[in-house]
C-alpha cells in the first residue's frame, strides 16, 4: 500500500513553477479584434469626411472692432493755411519777418542794407571770442540768421537778430536766448523784467552809461525765443532806455514770427 502511492507520487510530473512557463502565443480572436477596430477607424474618419466635405460651410460671425474716433472738436478745425502756418512762414524767407524800420531810417554800420542774411562766421564774429561761438552754435544745430539794423536821428540806433536752428535742435534757440540774456544785465545796468504771457522772454532796460569817442550813449536788450529761432534786439539811445520800450519792439518782433 505504502508503495503504491509512493510509486504514483513519482509518476507525476512536477508542477512548473511561473517563471519558466512560455508565453502564450495570440490567436487568431484576437487578430481579427484587432483589424475590426482599425477598419472601423479608418472607416468613421472617412464618413466623417465625407459628410463635413458635403455640408454647407456655417458663416463666421462679424467680427467687432471698435473704429477709432476722433473728438468733434478736433475734426471741425479747418487745416492752416500758408498764412497761419508758422513752419511756412518761418522756413520762407527770414529777412521778411524782421521789424521793418521806421520810416526815415538808414542802414546802420553793420552792412549796406537794413536787412541781410548772416551765415554762421558772419554771426559768430560779432562776439568777444568767435571761434568759441562758432564752434557752440555748430553743435547746437545752427542753421542760418537774419540781421535788421538802421540809425534813426543822430542818436537812435537798433540792431534785431533771428537767429534759427535745425528742427531736429529745436532747443538751441531757447539755449542761445539764456545765455545772451545771462550778461546783459552788468553792460545794460537793468534787471530782467519778464514780458508778461511769456516763460522765457525778457527784458532790460538801459540805465547804465557807455561812452564812444566823444559820445555818451544807453543801450537796453530784450530777448525771446518762438520755436526754433531765438530773438535778440539791441536798442542804443544818447538817453536811457526804458524796460517798456524795450518791450515794445520785442512784442513788435515776436508778432510777425
Amino acid at each position: 500500500m505504502t508503495t503504491e502511492v509512493a510509486d504514483a507520487t513519482a509518476t507525476e510530473p512536477p508542477s512548473p513553477s511561473p517563471a519558466e512557463r512560455k508565453p502564450r502565443p495570440r490567436g487568431r480572436t484576437a487578430i481579427i479584434m484587432t483589424a475590426a477596430v482599425a477598419l472601423g477607424v479608418l472607416g468613421g474618419g472617412a464618413v466623417g469626411y465625407d459628410v463635413q466635405y458635403n455640408r454647407t460651410p456655417t458663416p463666421l460671425p462679424a467680427v467687432a472692432v471698435t473704429q477709432p474716433q476722433y473728438p468733434v472738436t478736433h475734426a471741425a478745425q479747418p487745416p492752416l493755411s500758408a498764412a497761419d502756418d508758422d513752419m511756412v512762414k518761418t522756413d520762407g524767407d527770414l529777412t521778411k519777418l524782421l521789424l521793418p524800420a521806421p520810416s526815415g531810417a538808414t542802414p546802420g554800420n553793420q552792412g549796406g542794407s537794413i536787412v541781410s542774411y548772416w551765415n554762421l562766421a558772419q554771426y559768430a564774429e560779432q562776439f568777444v571770442i568767435p571761434g568759441n561761438e562758432f564752434s557752440l552754435l555748430a553743435d547746437h544745430g545752427f542753421r542760418r540768421a537774419a540781421n535788421a539794423n538802421w540809425e534813426q536821428g543822430n542818436d537812435q540806433f537798433c540792431i534785431i537778430d533771428l537767429v534759427q536752428f535745425n528742427h531736429a535742435d529745436e532747443g538751441g534757440a531757447l539755449q542761445q536766448m539764456q545765455a545772451l540774456s545771462s550778461s546783459a544785465a552788468a553792460w545794460t545796468g537793468g534787471t530782467a523784467v519778464l514780458v508778461p504771457g511769456s516763460d522765457n522772454n525778457v527784458v532790460f532796460a538801459g540805465t547804465k552809461s557807455h561812452t564812444s569817442g566823444a559820445a555818451t550813449y544807453y543801450e537796453g536788450r530784450a530777448y525771446g525765443v518762438h520755436g526754433d529761432i531765438a530773438v535778440e534786439v539791441d536798442f542804443q539811445s544818447g538817453s536811457p532806455v526804458s524796460a517798456q520800450t524795450m518791450q515794445g519792439l520785442l512784442q513788435k518782433q515776436m508778432e510777425r514770427l
